[in-house]
């Protein structure tokens, strides 16, 4: 998918919000209320943080979780990973100097543009189809709003079908989210610390007979969510493709946002249109889309700069 078509899509987008708007401003009467996968790391995140980013807009029931209450994670507790069997994608991690990382802070600047009263969130980090690098972003950018060490940052993996958080950063894959809901676990018993002191994850944990549906269906979900929101300024859900299966459109309406990542070249742009009506169909609110593996002829003079600029 070029850019061109990028950008012509989401055009068409702003201007059918922006007329429904207009509609509901003039018809609504009532009060105001005060609300494992490519190891290649993405290269342009311009897509969020300049013109290519764009606001558009088994698991057994029984015993499951009914929070929300105040988790005591929120703490300055830290565990080593073993830097081998972290994936070279994640490149906040390994070299947190590189050229990649500034576009990874670069959506980061954006996201907190974007929410200046500082509200606390939660975020689905999606695709239109696989493989397009959602989990890579979901890591990297949790490490990057965590660096600066005001944001109470964690990153979630919410995709059950193929979970690779907990992989991509060598850990266990459970205990995880499942099992909370269950009922088998507590959901303190699940966070688990990282090298950066405000930094948690949550792996999928197991999901037993593949009752996918059912975990997402589980009535303690929407207050999993809230305890997350409370406790931390942002949550970052790694979750399926939107075009895949229903799991995302069950979960984005709990979650104060999505965002939308693409491949540059590769995803379709009829793949991106039912994302994107989907996502919207679902009351999904689609904070902009992420643009990943873009190249251009500027990239190398940009990797020599910013070296000779952190030399200085």
């Amino acid at each position: 998918m070029t850019m061109g078509a990028i950008s012509k899509l989401m055009d068409q987008i702003d201007e059918s919000e922006a007329l429904a708007a207009e509609v509901a401003e003039q018809t609504d009467t009532s009060p105001e209320v005060p609300t494992t996968e490519p190891n290649e790391p993405f290269s342009a995140f311009e897509a969020m943080a300049e013109e290519a980013a764009v606001s558009v807009a088994g698991a057994a029931v029984g015993d499951v979780y009914s929070g929300p209450e105040l988790m005591t994670v929120v703490n300055n507790e830290t565990a080593d990973w073993d830097t081998p069997r972290v994936d070279p994608a994640v490149v906040t991690f390994h070299n947190r100097y590189a050229s990649i990382c500034e576009q990874y802070r670069s959506l980061r600047a954006r996201l907190l543009s974007m929410n200046p009263d500082n509200q606390h969130q939660v975020l689905a980090v999606t695709s239109a189809v696989p493989e397009e690098g959602k989990s890579v972003t979901t890591v990297n950018l949790a490490i990057a709003l965590a660096e600066g060490g005001e944001q109470h940052v964690v990153m979630v993996d919410m995709d059950l079908r193929r979970s690779s958080l907990a992989r991509m950063l060598g850990q266990r894959s459970s205990p995880g989210v499942a099992d909370v809901l269950r009922g088998e676990v507590r959901m303190e018993d699940v966070v688990r610390p990282t090298p950066y002191p405000n930094l948690k994850l949550i792996a999928a944990g197991n999901v037993t007979d593949n009752n996918y549906g059912e975990v997402f269906a589980s009535p303690g979900l929407r207050d999993l969510l809230d305890t997350m929101r409370t406790s931390f300024n942002y949550c970052l859900l790694d979750t399926p493709p939107v075009t895949t299966v229903s799991d995302v459109n069950m979960l984005g309406p709990s979650c104060d946002g999505a965002l939308l990542v693409i491949e540059m070249g590769r995803t379709p742009e009829p793949a991106v249109q039912v994302a994107v009506r989907s996502l919207q169909t679902n009351n999904v609110n689609i904070l902009g889309c992420v643009l990943g593996r873009f190249r251009d002829e500027r990239s190398h003079y940009y990797d020599r700069y910013y070296y000779h600029y952190r030399k200085d």
